[in-house]
């Protein structure tokens, strides 16, 4: 029989490779930011795409699933709840913008130009898949 697990874990329960999964998604947000702050872009990027290849990779190594319907519940309602927060965020801060650029206390300048961009593409991209996922679904 093959065995199929990673050889470097020895507990072979689905929490040691969420845990493993977890640490090279932080390690590799880590290189990415310290390469970055050490202004080394190419060696920064190539840390992030290595661990987060690793973390995409590991599911495959175990021996059983990791995941079930409870944590796909989870994992819903957590980008539920986060693209709510920065939804309502967003419907906040853009119009507040909008009203301060009619004063001299604002000015539009790159990065809130780049925040009236982004909040123009999520909400178009969720009005997008909105109408996909009606239409599909019935």
């Amino acid at each position: 029989m093959t065995e199929t697990t990673l050889p470097l874990i020895r507990n072979d329960s689905p929490a040691t490779y969420k845990r493993l999964m977890g640490i090279c998604g932080v390690a590799a947000g880590l290189a990415l930011g310290v390469g970055t702050a050490l202004n080394r872009p190419v060696i920064a990027v190539v840390l992030y795409a290595v661990g987060l290849t690793a973390a995409a990779v590991i599911p495959y190594g175990a021996a059983r699933p990791l995941f079930d319907e409870r944590d796909d519940a989870i994992h819903q309602r957590a980008s539920g709840t986060t693209l709510a927060l920065f939804g309502w965020l967003s419907a906040l801060v853009y119009p507040s913008l909008v009203v301060l650029s009619g004063t001299e206390l604002f000015s539009w300048g790159p990065a809130s130009a780049a925040i009236a961009w982004t909040t123009v593409v999520v909400y178009g991209t969720y009005a997008v898949a909105l109408g996909y996922f009606r239409h599909t679904s019935g």
